[in-house]
């Protein structure tokens, strides 16, 4: 049946046995719907007399308007002679991972990943696949290709990575195949290979003595490494939103951070107001004020990059890597790990789990999570407070 292809109806249809609907506007342009849900966009022409049906791809992968768009280019081309079908066909036989890879990041992480997400994707795409599969054609890798790069990714002692490779892989092929990239008929390398890498949550807490080895070795370092480092201690955010801290967000007379709800390691997307203890209202005046950047205290940054255009530092774990190499703490540690370093001291010390998850901005689903907007400003002003005592405490007790 011809209908009226919009977003809004593509949205509504449901149906109970397998529906065609094809559109008003341009002929051969049809959308497919299947009693599971599935919804397929595809143009209908002829070659050489020979019927023809171009898969161009899922909605809501492809758009109602970019399907129709790419179906009008298949349908001029088909008048004009030519097979888009079987040039498609030759187009996917030559893709390369390499190929696969860079669609992904174009047509979907950067779209709907957070940048740090995206990040993460880049660094594995750069570094293990693109070693192993950038030119080899997409179609050929299999499964024993996907497990022995994994098992060679365990191998030097990284299974969690080997973990997130694996999930990354199979995004990109998904999202190959749902773009129509590669046939819907295609069975991702992935299928049925097992994560390498035994996954648990991390419980890992600095002692006392850890951090005032931790504090003393920052004086050797830069000071913006050590401030970083002292601001995860004192603060108890991500990595990435002290790494990405701006002027702007910062009331320097008030002694507060906010720390926006769009901040690219927000999990939960909730702004946090944060009021600063001394030690780290200190620390954070002091960046402010440095000269650490061609464009100097005109940066909006606190910790700035190097590069031409005004952005902050995107790494920070050749810093972690450094200091793990001198203190050699066992078991080992993460930057995260002083995050909830400071979570647990702060109930240790009698403070309410609850506004010690008001400072680290851990989401709240109950009913009165949703509806209690007031910040706690008070108590978690006295709460850090508290907390920049007792790490001086720690910091300044003999041996």
């Amino acid at each position: 049946m011809r209908k009226n292809l919009t977003e809004a109806f593509v949205s509504a249809i449901n149906v109970s046995k397998l529906s065609e609907y094809w559109d008003e506007d341009v002929a051969g342009f049809v959308l497919r719907v299947t009693p599971a849900g599935s919804k397929t966009w595809a143009a209908y022409y002829r070659h050489l007399r020979r019927p023809r049906k171009y898969t161009i791809g899922t909605w809501p992968t492809i758009s109602v308007k970019a399907a129709r768009l790419e179906a009008k280019g298949v349908l001029h081309a088909a008048q004009l002679g030519e097979d888009p079908v079987a040039e498609r066909k030759a187009d996917r036989e030559a893709l390369t991972f390499g190929d696969l890879a860079k669609q992904y990041l174009e047509g979907h992480a950067k779209v709907h990943k957070r940048p740090s997400s995206v990040y993460a994707d880049e660094c594995m795409i750069n570094s293990d696949l693109a070693r192993a599969w950038k030119n080899r054609k997409a179609a050929d890798i299999s499964n024993a290709d996907v497990t022995a790069l994994l098992a060679k990714i365990v191998r030097r002692g990284s299974p969690i990575k080997a973990n997130r490779t694996l999930q990354l892989i199979s995004k990109i092929f998904r999202y190959a195949i749902g773009s129509g990239l590669l046939p819907r008929t295609t069975v991702p390398p992935t299928y049925l290979v097992p994560r390498p890498g035994k996954e648990c949550s991390r419980e890992r807490t600095l002692t006392d003595d850890e951090i005032k080895k931790l504090w003393g070795a920052l004086a050797d370092q830069p000071a913006h490494v050590a401030a970083f480092f002292k601001l995860l201690l004192l603060t108890g955010q991500r990595a990435r939103e002290v790494l990405t801290m701006a002027k702007a967000e910062l009331d320097f007379e008030m002694g507060e951070w906010t720390v926006p709800a769009n901040r690219d390691d927000h999990k939960g997307k909730r702004e946090n107001l944060l009021p600063l203890s001394p030690t780290a209202l200190a620390l954070v005046e002091a960046l402010k004020n440095a000269n650490t950047h061609p464009l100097k205290t005109a940066h909006p940054f606190l910790f700035p990059s190097r590069s031409v255009k005004p952005a902050p530092i995107r790494e920070y774990k050749t810093w972690v890597n450094a200091l793990r190499d001198e203190l050699k703490f066992e078991p080992d540690w993460t930057a995260h790990d002083l995050r909830r370093t400071l979570q647990t001291n702060l109930t240790k010390m009698g403070i309410s789990r609850f506004i010690a998850d008001k400072i680290t901005n851990h989401a709240d689903s109950s009913v009165g999570g949703v509806y209690d907007r007031y910040e706690y400003k008070a108590e978690k002003r006295a709460a850090l407070a508290a907390w920049d005592a007792r790490l001086a405490e720690i910091v300044a007790k003999s041996a």
